[in-house]
C-alpha cells in the first residue's frame, strides 16, 4: 500500500472518506489554460500544471541577435538577458547582455525596483521591455522566459541556439 494511502487509511473514516472522496472524485470539468488534463481511467482525469500554456515568445537566431548587439540604438526596447550563472557570463557573453542567473536567482525579476538593484547593481528591467533570453544551449533560456512570464513580462524572446551558436559563428566570422 503506498504511503500516502496508508495514512488515509489509518484517519478517521469521515476525513477518510472525504479526503478519498477528494483525491479520486470524477471531473467533467474542462480545460482551463494553465492547466492540462492527463486522462487516468475511463472515468477520472489527474490536472497537472503546464507553464508552457503560456503565449509564445519570440525566436530568435544568430542574425537577429547579432543586429541587436552590433545597433542596440535601434532596438531600444530590446534586452539581452544570459541566464547562465556568473563565471559562465565573465567567461564571455554577448556584448550588451545582462546577468540574471536562472540556476541562482530564479526568481529575480519577481524582486522590487530597489531589490534588485541592491541584489545586481543595475536597474530591473521594465516589464514593457521585450527581454531576449539566452544560455549555454537553450535549456535554462526556455524555462527562464516562460517564468519571466509568470513575473509579468509579456514581451518575450528566446536566442535557442544561446552562447554556442553565437560563439560557433563569431569564430567563423574572424576565420573568414
Amino acid at each position: 500500500m503506498h504511503l500516502a494511502q496508508r495514512s488515509i487509511t489509518n484517519a478517521s473514516p469521515v476525513i477518510a472518506k472525504q479526503t478519498l472522496r477528494h483525491l479520486t472524485k470524477p471531473t467533467t470539468t474542462t480545460t482551463t489554460r494553465l492547466f492540462k488534463p492527463v486522462a487516468v481511467s475511463t472515468r477520472y482525469q489527474r490536472w497537472y500544471s503546464v507553464l508552457t500554456e503560456t503565449p509564445a515568445a519570440k525566436i530568435y537566431d544568430y542574425k537577429g541577435i547579432k543586429e541587436i548587439a552590433s545597433h542596440p540604438e535601434k532596438y531600444p526596447d530590446a534586452v539581452l538577458v544570459d541566464v547562465r550563472e556568473p563565471v559562465e557570463f565573465n567567461d564571455g557573453h554577448i556584448p550588451g547582455a545582462i546577468n540574471l542567473p536562472f540556476k541562482s536567482s530564479p526568481g529575480a525579476l519577481d524582486l522590487n525596483a530597489e531589490e534588485f538593484q541592491e541584489s545586481f547593481g543595475f536597474d530591473k528591467p521594465d516589464a514593457e521591455k521585450e527581454l531576449v533570453f539566452y544560455c549555454l544551449g537553450g535549456v535554462r533560456s526556455s524555462a527562464a522566459e516562460e517564468l519571466a512570464h509568470t513575473f509579468g513580462y509579456k514581451k518575450r524572446g528566446n536566442y535557442l541556439g544561446s552562447w554556442e551558436d553565437w560563439l560557433s559563428h563569431e569564430n567563423k566570422n574572424k576565420a573568414a
